[in-house]
């Protein structure tokens, strides 16, 4: 029993050492951020195994994907007949999981142009749930989940809306102190 109860213990580690070697994760880097567009890099990092086939999708939640549109996708050019044209829009649904009520892309992201977002900030994040989750396919073709990840950026007004804020401020301020001067 003893014997048996060890050799368990060691064929368990093994699995748990080897599942902590073979980790995979995504991060990304807003670069050249514009009042009307962002660009955007992803970097993968895995351990554990060589990886020859790399699967992500971003997403939104519903009520912002009408916000952006994806105006370059560089990473690569896919020839597969099921996936419309690019650039591909935040199109595809997403009604299960932890993605319920988000829509994703058809593939992956390049340049973005924002029309019509409010100041604020948004959050894309990868897919997580099937039919479209994010993976990593190693050499012998098994699918690694991609945990997952997200990048927020913020849109801010362009400085001339802020003077003219301010300038109406002003005059608002001005008005208002001389109607004060000229009740006394």
């Amino acid at each position: 029993m003893k014997k048996t109860l060890l050799i368990t213990t060691i064929i368990c580690g093994m699995m748990a050492a080897g599942t902590a070697f073979a980790a995979q994760s995504m991060s990304f880097i807003v670069g050249n951020q514009t009042p009307t567009g962002f660009t955007l890099d992803s970097y993968l990092t895995f351990s554990g195994y060589n990886a020859n086939g790399l699967s992500y999708w971003l997403e939104l939640p519903a009520a912002q994907r009408t916000f952006f549109h994806i105006t370059a996708e560089t990473w690569l050019t896919f020839t597969d007949p099921t996936q419309p044209s690019e650039p591909n829009e935040f199109n595809y649904p997403m009604t299960n999981g932890i993605d319920n009520g988000f829509y994703a892309t058809s593939n992956d992201l390049g340049a973005t142009t924002i029309t019509g977002a409010a100041p604020g900030v948004y959050t894309f994040f990868t897919t997580s749930t099937n039919p479209r989750p994010s993976i990593v396919s190693d050499t012998t073709f098994n699918d690694n989940p991609i945990p997952r990840a997200s990048f927020t950026i913020t849109i801010v007004p362009e400085p001339t809306t802020f003077a003219l804020l301010a300038l109406a401020g002003a005059g608002l301020g001005l008005l208002a102190y001389r109607r004060r001067s000229g009740t006394r």
